[in-house]
């Protein structure tokens, strides 16, 4: 399965009560295993990509001090964020849901860490849905909460994702050295 154009958002409280940070990507690309017995369903494998430079908070300054602060490498790289996973645990909820807890290594700024997030997974036509929610800590990839103006972020960024997979001809024409194309 393949996802192409699945979206990520994001949000983030700050140390004054009326501002919070949103942001959002529609350029999230994803491939994944995913098989289904009857009504149970299985993942076991994902590989997903999510541009940096796609990510938006609505404000240009602010888009550029994200992908300094929080997406810059000490050697100045601006690596996308990437998750893989080799295997997630699925019970089925509720009628053609199945509630899939997915757990991995996500990259920010080239460093891996463990991530788990919790997808509803449903079966639409020939593909598959999926959306969830999960919470990154900035200080968990040794990134500091961005300040301006003595307005700082939390250090939990809270992250929405929204994907729809459609098959792939195979797995092999899938793949393309290097990663995604």
């Amino acid at each position: 399965m393949e996802v192409q154009g699945g979206t990520a958002t994001f949000d983030t409280d700050t140390n004054v009560p009326a501002v919070t940070v949103h942001g959002k990507s529609t350029k999230v690309r994803a491939r994944a295993v995913i098989r289904q017995t009857g009504e149970a369903i299985a993942i076991e494998q994902i590989e997903a990509t999510l541009p940096v430079n796609t990510i938006s908070t609505g404000m240009g300054l602010r888009d550029e001090h994200m992908r300094k602060y929080i997406f810059t490498t000490p050697e100045g790289q601006v690596p996308d964020v990437t998750f893989v996973s080799e295997k997630a645990e699925c019970s089925a909820s509720s009628g053609s849901e199945s509630t899939c807890n997915v757990s991995g290594n996500l990259t920010i700024r080239g460093t891996p860490r463990p991530f788990a997030i919790a997808l509803k997974v449903q079966k639409a036509g020939d593909g598959y849905k999926a959306q969830g929610d999960s919470v990154v800590k900035l200080s968990t990839y040794g990134i500091e909460r961005p300040s301006q103006l003595g307005v700082k972020t939390s250090d939990d960024v809270k992250l929405h994702l929204e994907l729809t997979a459609k098959p792939v001809a195979s797995a092999s024409a899938a793949r393309t050295p290097g990663g995604f194309r």
